[in-house]
């Protein structure tokens, strides 16, 4: 079993470069730097695969959007004022981004324009993750027991909200219409991964709950998961649920949301990135700065990369 061929970036926060890594050897192709004084609090890159951004928290509280041009193996600052980007997330045509400051107030960025719309401060609470469609800005609101999932239109208008039960750790869109949102709760006592349906209306909100369900992995009774991100492969109607605490991934079906089986991996990891084929993962690690290649087929852990350099937990695959 081979995996296809492809390209990863990732952030070398040791020496503040993007690395564009080739596979399957992980040879360092380039090393791209970008300021020392900057932070990067995200990566993504655009749907024609030519340039990447990465939103940034510079040492003074200042934000900022670093861009990679890939073509021309450089990084340079969009020369716009920022607040600090806490969250932030990427329109499908790469035109305009979406992010929010540690106050919670939303803002639009037309990247083209170079123009920052404030979009308001609508939950009064802390922003932890946001998601764009063509249409819609999806974010996720943590709130002192529970938390919330506030959908806007483009120009910042709220047209639906959604008790969540539990606090929200991120969102994922998918291709097929589905919005997963892994939750906690403060005391583990709940935890799970909620996912709602897109209906077919004209502001494209989300307003049927598909599916909820609790996550305790291998046991019966609950015991602590943290799930913090969702990967999805559409070929075959999967999602990866990483459960950052127990060091462990329950896959799921996206379109019921009914647990397929838990992947034990033995060591904590934060998100997922799924290569190209479906077959492998590449994972990353808040606690650990390291990458994890994983088997997803037989559900097992296949080697870590083992580095002085401290790899952030931001990485985007790109297909060869």
């Amino acid at each position: 079993m081979e995996c296809l061929p492809y390209q990863l970036l990732v952030i070398d926060d040791t020496t503040h470069s993007l690395l564009l890594v080739d596979s399957p050897n992980g040879e360092i192709i380039v090393e791209m730097p970008y300021p020392s004084g900057f932070t990067p609090t995200e990566l993504f890159i655009t749907p024609d695969l030519t340039k990447a951004y990465m939103p940034a928290i510079g040492k003074g509280g200042n934000g900022a959007l670093l861009v990679a041009n890939l073509a021309q193996r450089s990084i340079y600052r969009l020369p716009i004022k920022l607040p600090q980007p806490i969250q932030f997330t990427l329109s499908p045509d790469g035109t305009c981004a979406y992010l929010s400051d540690p106050d919670g107030t939303l803002y639009a960025l037309n990247i083209p324009n170079m123009s920052l719309k404030s979009l308001g401060n609508p939950a009064k609470a802390t922003c932890v993750g946001l998601a764009a469609d063509q249409n819609t800005v999806y974010s996720v609101w943590e709130l002192k027991d529970q938390g919330s999932l506030a959908v806007f239109n483009l120009n910042g208008q709220l047209i639906n909200e959604h008790t969540l039960p539990g606090i929200p750790t991120n969102i994922t869109l998918d291709a097929c219409g589905h919005i997963f949102i892994p939750f906690t709760t403060t005391n583990f006592t709940i935890e799970g991964i909620i996912c709602f349906n897109k209906t077919l209306n004209d502001d494209n909100t989300p307003a049927i709950i598909a599916a909820e369900r609790c996550i305790y992995p291998y046991s019966t009774s609950p015991s602590a998961a943290y799930p913090s991100h969702v990967a999805t492969w559409p070929d075959e109607h999967l999602a990866y649920v990483v459960n950052e605490e127990s060091s462990s991934i329950t896959v799921i079906d996206s379109n019921t949301a009914a647990i397929i089986r838990h992947i034990e991996l033995g060591r904590s990891i934060s998100c997922l990135h799924i290569l190209p084929g479906g077959e492998f993962g590449i994972a990353t690690s808040h606690i650990f700065a390291d990458l994890s290649m994983i088997d997803l087929r037989n559900g097992r852990l296949l080697a870590t990369t083992n580095t002085k350099r401290e790899l952030l937990a931001y990485i985007a695959v790109i297909p060869k």
